[in-house]
């Protein structure tokens, strides 16, 4: 199983080509989708910064200090505890490295304590910010920073990647579908056995009767990626059809995801029991339009 990842590799020679040290900005926001590996890449850069070969996840390094969020928030006793970090002097590396992960999740009071340091940063001190929702951050942050986008990786590179983590050849296209090509939610997939909605979808499309019994199986996963997924799936119907039923059925599915959000006790398997007759209606409302679009050509 390896753990090298091409596409980050790729990634950071691109931003440290040249002389690297000398242009690199006091401040870097890297940003990606989710299960792309914005901290894998971090990881990656602190090391090129300080010189070092372990994770500095992991590994301490007295000129690395690495915050993740506590209970999803990043409070601003972290930013505190950060910023009296970066004004101490370095001890072994000519370069101190402060990262924040998740940066978005961010309070108020924690965004603008770090505002202030980012204005007047100390010489020879980078801070390295991580983030899955780039959208999501404040203005002033965006703008004091210098982004690195971890781009989609070369599908070559992906599966490739993929068949050397051992997932099965069979489920890699399917996959990829779903998880937007993303390496590490595919990865998780896989060795949550998790089996491929597109599987199960397609069973049922050839079928001449929903299966509702799928519901008890897919009620297990998590709700909201399941949505995603099928979302992806239904993109690309969307993209091969002209009718508009694909466009109904996404309706329906955005209206499941709003679902989520508004009710704490949502029954999954009722909901996904009504997507899949939905999803079957869908079908065969094509079918007869392609059928009646056949007959006319005749």
């Amino acid at each position: 199983m390896t753990s090298t990842f091409p596409w980050i590799e790729h990634k950071l020679e691109e931003v440290t080509s040249g002389a690297f040290l000398e242009r690199l900005p006091h401040a870097v926001l890297i940003d990606a989708y989710p299960s792309w590996g914005v901290e894998e890449l971090a990881c990656r850069l602190t090391q090129e910064i300080v010189g070092m070969n372990g994770d500095p996840r992991e590994i301490p390094h007295p000129d690395v200090l690495w915050i993740r969020p506590e209970d999803t928030k990043l409070k601003i006793e972290h930013v505190r505890d950060a910023i009296d970090f970066v004004n101490l002097s370095a001890q072994v590396a000519t370069r101190k490295v402060a990262v924040l992960e998740s940066i978005e999740s961010a309070s108020i009071p924690a965004s603008n304590a770090l505002l202030k340091s980012l204005e007047e940063p100390p010489a020879k001190v980078h801070w390295i910010l991580t983030t899955t929702a780039h959208d999501l951050l404040l203005p002033t942050i965006r703008s004091r920073c210098t982004r690195i986008h971890l781009h989609n990786a070369d599908r070559d590179d992906t599966e490739r990647w993929l068949l050397e983590n051992e997932i099965p050849q069979d489920e890699i296209e399917n996959y990829l579908i779903e998880f937007g090509e993303a390496p590490f939610a595919i990865k998780t997939a896989s060795e949550l056995k998790q089996k491929s909605l597109r599987k199960y979808l397609l069973q049922g499309w050839r079928e001449k009767s929903v299966d509702l019994s799928i519901a008890m199986e897919l009620k297990e996963q998590d709700f909201y990626e399941l949505l995603a997924r099928w979302m992806r799936i239904t993109a690309r119907i969307i993209h091969n059809e002209r009718g508009v039923e694909p466009f109904q059925f996404w309706d329906e599915l955005v209206a499941a995801r709003r679902a989520t959000h508004e009710q704490s006790n949502l029954n999954r398997q009722i909901q996904i029991e009504r997507l899949l007759i939905h999803w079957f209606r869908m079908k065969q409302n094509i079918r007869k339009r392609k059928a009646a679009v056949r007959i006319t050509q005749r």
